[in-house]
């Protein structure tokens, strides 16, 4: 049960605004472990879906620090039919629009889509959990991109830089202690069999909730 509580938390905040009652969530789950939360509801022509994989920066130790948040990325750089870049794409090309986010208990995937494109949308997520590309070439790049995103963060915002001290005080002996992004050497030292290994352990069906 603690498992979802996150997303069940979201859906029952987005049914409180929508005044749908908790009976009208429907949960099955497939064979493959992958849950399904779905609320039905016909009054637009789109859909929202929410793909809560549980894995954050708590799942870390020190040595590869920032995985989570790397696979965040790593997500949107190709996998075997649609290549790099193509997800986005293929999700604009069919109206809708993405987001992702990591926290120290969960990686968030959001989609919105017209119902229409569900399909599509489906194969888009079926294609990076099933066979996401880790390409040498594509991780150096992207390394490089969140290295960026941490120095740059680190130098923009004075309260990041106090927040990471006081989180690393509170959290002595707790993987809460380290920055969801990671430590700079960490991220530089990342091997090939770090990233496989993380994918394979928390990238799978039955480490997923989707909400929709």
């Amino acid at each position: 049960m603690k498992k979802i509580l996150l997303p069940v938390c979201l859906l029952l905040g987005i049914l409180s605004q929508a005044q749908i009652k908790a009976d009208d969530v429907k949960s099955f789950t497939l064979k493959n472990g992958m849950k399904f939360l779905v609320v039905e509801d016909y009054s637009i022509p789109n859909a929202n879906m929410y793909l809560f994989y549980r894995v954050g920066s708590r799942n870390e130790y020190q040595g590869i620090t920032g995985l989570s948040h790397f696979f965040e990325h790593m997500m949107f750089n190709g996998a075997k039919k649609y290549g790099p870049k193509q997800f986005d794409r293929t999700m604009e090309f069919n109206g809708g629009a993405n987001n992702a986010y990591t926290r120290q208990d969960v990686t968030v995937y959001t989609n919105w889509f017209p119902a229409s494109a569900a399909e599509t949308i489906f194969d888009l997520e079926g294609d990076r959990i099933a066979s996401l590309s880790i390409d040498p070439k594509m991780v150096e790049s992207e390394r490089g991109v969140v290295l960026s995103e941490r120095s740059t963060g680190l130098e923009n915002s004075p309260w990041r830089t106090l927040g990471e001290a006081v989180t690393a005080q509170a959290f002595q002996e707790h993987p809460y202690h380290w920055p969801v992004i990671g430590y700079e050497d960490d991220m530089k030292n990342w091997k090939q069999a770090d990233l496989e290994r993380y994918f394979k352990t928390y990238y799978a069906p039955n480490n997923c909730v989707v909400v929709m």
